[in-house]
């Protein structure tokens, strides 16, 4: 189970895509000799595509649950936990949060949000 901070806020049916960011590169070419030099400046982080559905008994309820989700995005790192089992420490949720459009939806327990949003590593 997905979890940020020891806490399962992604809801059900949680999909989380882990993509490495291009490490900084500098490519030296020098007049006269041939080939190239390469010099490594370092990771610079990943990013986690997260999507889920958000679900609760009541309107009230998965307002609640989307307010607990959003209150990540306070700038500070966290643990995350993705599908796979994998724990990604200092994980920062910089707000980007997409709900589906069409709203919440029915369903036969109460209501459903399908969501996504965007999580970025910094190590």
């Amino acid at each position: 189970m997905a979890t940020l901070d020891g806490n399962a806020v992604f809801g059900a049916a949680v999909r989380i895509v882990h993509q490495p960011q291009p490490v900084a590169l500098q490519i030296n070419d020098y007049f006269g000799l041939s080939g190239r030099q390469a010099l490594y400046g370092g990771a610079r982080g990943r990013e986690f595509r997260v999507s889920g559905v958000l679900e609760g008994s009541s309107l009230t309820t998965l307002g609640e649950l989307e307010s607990a989700l959003l209150s990540y995005a306070d700038g500070q790192p966290h643990v995350l936990v993705d599908t796979l089992g994998r724990v990604w420490t200092n994980v920062v949720f910089p707000g980007e949060y997409d709900p589906s459009p069409m709203g919440p939806r029915p369903t036969a327990g109460g209501w459903c949000l399908p969501y996504t949003l965007r999580l970025v590593g910094l190590v």
